[in-house]
C-alpha cells in the first residue's frame, strides 16, 4: 500500500464498469477507517468527491475530521448538498492501494430524487480546482452558539431538495457566507507527490448492453466494462492500437478544447462557432471533453450542421433520430442497419497549430441493445430550452472510439491524448 510518506510511479489498472448506472462508468473507492467500499462515477466535467451517507458509516469511522464547509454542487441532470468532513480515502485494487489520510469528503445529505441510484453511492470528479468550490461557515455558526462550529453533523433542515436549495441560497446571501475553493481528490494525490499527475480511461460503450427484458445486463459482458488508468496511460499498449493525437487543454477548469469545425462523412466541412463573449468567463471555450456525459451533447449550431448533413445522404436518418429521441425504450435496431449510417470527424486543435481530427463511429453514436435487448437509442443531442451557449460536451460516443488520457502534468494546463482503442 502507498501513502503519503511514500511516493510511486507505477500506474494502477482499475477495473471499471457502468452496470450500476447503465450510462457512467464507476470504480471502487474505499473511505475511511473502515475503508467503506463505494461505488462512484468517474466524471471528467466536475470535481467534487462525493459520497451517500447512507454507504458511508461516518459516525464509525475514527479517521473523520468535521469542517466548517458545505457544498451545494448541481450537475447538468441532478444535484445534493450536505457537509464537507476530511478522511482518509483509497483507490486501487486489491493488494495495490493509494491512500491519502486526510481527503476533503461531501456527504450527500439532501439529494434530488433520482440522484446517485441503482447502486451508485457517489462521484469523484476529474476536473480541477476551480470547479470544487464550497462555503465556510465558521462565522455563523458561531453566531449560532454551534461548537465545535463545524457543519457535521449536519444541522441544516433537510426538506425537499428544491426547498432546501432555495433556503440553502437564500442563506448564503442574507448571510454572506464567504465561498472557498476545496482541493478535489485528484489534486491531493499529485500534491503528496502519490501518484503521477495523469489518468486515462478504456471504455466500449456510452449506454449499457442489455441482455434481458428487463433491461438488466450479464456482469459478465465485456462490452460494459473498462479500466481507469491511476497515473498513466500510454504505457497501457495493450489497450489501443497507433500512436495517440494530442489535444492541447486551453484552462484549468474544464478539460477545455477548441473545436473547430465537424464534418458527416460525405458532406462538407462545417465549422463550429465560438464561445459566445458572455460564457467565456466560465465556460472558457466551445467545447470540452467529459467522460460523465453519456451522449454528445453538442452546441445548436454543430448539432444542425449533424442533423443536416444526415439527412441530405438520406431523409430516412432524421425520422429515425426523431422516434429515437421521443421514445424511453429506443427503437429496433433491426431498421437502422448501421453500415450505411457515415462517421462523424470532430475536428480539434492540436498541438503547435494543428488539427486533430477525432472520428465517431454509427456503432458508438448509436447504442444497440439499450436500454433493452434488440433496441437502440441514440446518442447525439441538441441544446435544451434556453441553452444558446456555443458550447459542445464530447462525451462517452466519441471517447467510446478512443483510448483516452488526460495528461495534467504537461504544462500547467494539461493535454487530452486519444489513441484509438483496441476491442476486447
Amino acid at each position: 500500500m502507498s501513502n503519503a510518506t511514500s511516493p510511486r510511479t507505477k500506474p494502477i489498472r482499475i477495473p471499471i464498469t457502468n452496470t450500476y448506472d447503465g450510462n457512467d462508468y464507476t470504480a471502487l473507492l474505499y473511505i475511511g477507517s473502515a475503508k467503506n467500499p463505494v461505488n462512484v462515477i468517474l466524471d471528467t466535467g466536475s470535481s467534487t468527491l462525493a459520497v451517500k451517507p447512507s454507504t458511508y458509516h461516518a459516525a464509525k469511522d475514527t479517521d473523520l475530521v468535521p469542517t466548517s464547509l458545505a457544498q451545494l454542487v448541481m450537475y447538468g441532470t441532478g444535484g445534493w448538498g450536505g457537509p464537507v468532513v476530511k478522511t482518509s480515502v483509497s483507490m486501487g485494487i486489491a493488494g495495490d492501494l493509494v491512500t491519502l489520510p486526510s481527503v476533503p469528503l461531501a456527504i450527500t445529505d439532501v439529494q434530488q430524487p433520482g440522484n446517485f441510484t441503482g447502486g451508485v453511492d457517489g462521484i469523484l470528479g476529474l476536473a480541477y480546482n476551480g470547479l470544487n468550490g464550497g462555503y465556510n461557515f465558521q462565522s455563523y455558526l458561531k453566531t449560532q452558539k454551534v461548537s465545535p462550529p463545524n457543519t457535521y453533523p449536519w444541522t441544516f433542515p433537510s426538506h425537499s431538495f428544491k426547498k432546501f436549495t432555495v433556503q440553502f441560497n437564500n442563506l448564503i446571501r442574507t448571510q454572506k457566507i464567504p465561498d472557498v475553493s476545496i482541493d478535489p481528490y485528484f489534486t491531493a494525490l499529485e500534491t503528496n507527490h502519490i501518484q503521477a499527475n495523469k489518468f486515462a480511461f478504456y471504455t466500449l460503450r456510452s449506454a449499457m448492453q442489455a441482455s434481458k427484458a428487463d433491461g438488466s445486463a450479464s456482469p459478465d459482458d465485456p462490452l460494459n466494462k473498462g479500466y481507469f488508468i491511476l497515473g498513466g496511460g500510454e504505457e497501457q499498449t495493450d489497450l489501443f492500437t497507433g500512436s495517440f493525437l494530442t489535444v492541447p487543454v486551453l484552462h484549468d477548469l474544464y478539460y477545455n478544447t477548441n473545436l473547430k469545425s465537424v464534418q458527416v462523412a460525405g458532406c462538407p466541412v462545417v465549422n463550429a462557432l465560438p464561445l459566445q463573449k458572455e460564457y467565456l468567463p466560465y465556460m472558457i471555450s466551445n467545447s470540452i471533453v467529459d467522460s460523465g456525459t453519456s451522449c454528445l451533447a453538442l452546441s445548436g449550431d454543430v448539432y444542425n450542421a449533424i442533423l443536416a448533413g444526415l439527412t441530405s445522404i438520406n431523409p430516412q436518418f432524421a425520422i429515425l433520430i426523431g422516434q429515437s429521441a421521443n421514445s424511453a425504450s429506443g427503437i429496433p435496431a433491426s431498421g437502422l442497419d448501421l453500415a450505411k449510417w457515415p462517421n462523424l470527424t470532430f475536428t480539434l486543435s492540436g498541438e503547435k497549430g494543428a488539427d486533430i481530427n477525432l472520428t465517431c463511429t454509427p456503432q458508438t453514436y448509436w447504442q444497440v441493445n439499450a436500454p433493452i435487448p434488440g433496441n437502440a437509442v441514440f446518442q447525439i443531442i441538441g441544446p435544451g430550452p434556453g441553452e444558446d451557449q456555443n458550447q459542445s460536451i464530447l462525451g462517452l460516443p466519441l471517447m467510446n472510439n478512443y483510448y483516452t488520457v488526460f495528461d495534467r502534468s504537461q504544462d500547467k494546463k494539461g493535454v487530452v491524448r486519444f489513441a484509438t482503442i483496441k476491442q476486447p
